[in-house]
């Protein structure tokens, strides 16, 4: 029997990400939470109020790459369980982890194709120039795959319908928005809310976000980066194990 190498998963990993972004990408789940329902968000908090477009881009961006990002994954492996295609991946001559991380790759892919598209609109609607592009890309690409991740996380629920990971999901997706900052200035909170807004990594989406148009960091690049850094680790961690459990039970 062939020997399988890291090369091998590669590409396998790599076969999974373009079927999951030619099969899932137009399905109503995936536009609906990971595109109107962010836009549908972002006005409901703009209008009729007498807020900066500098402010609110960063805003926008944000929640977009959010729940775009996280989508994928929530909409993809509960189909494929109902359609016995992801037992026929686990079957297959390929490590779970690669299974799972060609899942993340087609969630991140969407999170930065959508959010680059709502970045590029919202910067050209105010006249403002992108200051430090390596923070703005960092930002978006960090957090798509940590928010992918964690949507892959999510999706170890075992069931064949999407809207019973959604449904949790989106438990855990919306309190984050409202202790990451898009809602309160940091500034403005209290130092309680503080530690818990440190802890989210949308709160580093937002801040590495505003730093790439020329705004000020509210808790540094390096508190940003790692942040987000720590908690792809630990969605893909968590996410893989509890993937194993379920497997095990199945």
């Amino acid at each position: 029997m062939k020997k399988v190498t890291i090369l091998d998963e590669i590409r396998r990993s790599w076969a999974i990400t373009m079927k999951d972004v030619k099969v899932y990408y137009m399905r109503p789940p995936t536009l609906m939470f990971g595109i109107l329902f962010p836009i549908a968000l972002f006005f409901t908090f703009s209008v009729g109020r007498n807020m900066p477009p500098d402010r609110l881009i960063p805003v926008l961006v944000a929640q977009t790459v959010f729940w775009s990002a996280s989508s994928i994954g929530p909409v993809a492996i509960p189909m494929e369980r109902r359609m016995r295609t992801f037992e026929r991946f686990l079957s297959a001559p390929i490590a779970l982890i690669a299974i799972l991380w060609g899942k993340i790759m087609a969630g991140v892919i969407f999170g930065i194709g959508i959010s680059t598209i709502a970045a590029g609109v919202g910067l050209y609607w105010i006249g403002q120039s992108v200051s430090d592009p390596i923070a703005l890309i960092l930002g978006i690409g960090l957090s798509a795959m940590a928010f992918s991740a964690m949507g892959i996380l999510f999706a170890s629920i075992p069931t064949g319908r999407p809207g019973e990971v959604m449904i949790p999901l989106n438990f855990f997706r919306i309190p984050l928005m409202f202790v990451s900052g898009l809602f309160i200035p940091l500034d403005s909170m209290p130092q309680a809310s503080l530690i818990l807004a440190f802890l989210s990594p949308l709160t580093h989406t937002l801040d590495l976000i505003r730093v790439g148009i020329g705004q000020a960091s509210f808790f540094g690049l390096n508190a940003n980066i790692g942040v987000l850094c720590f908690w792809i680790i630990v969605f893909i961690f968590v996410g893989q194990m509890f993937h194993k459990i379920i497997m095990k039970r199945e």
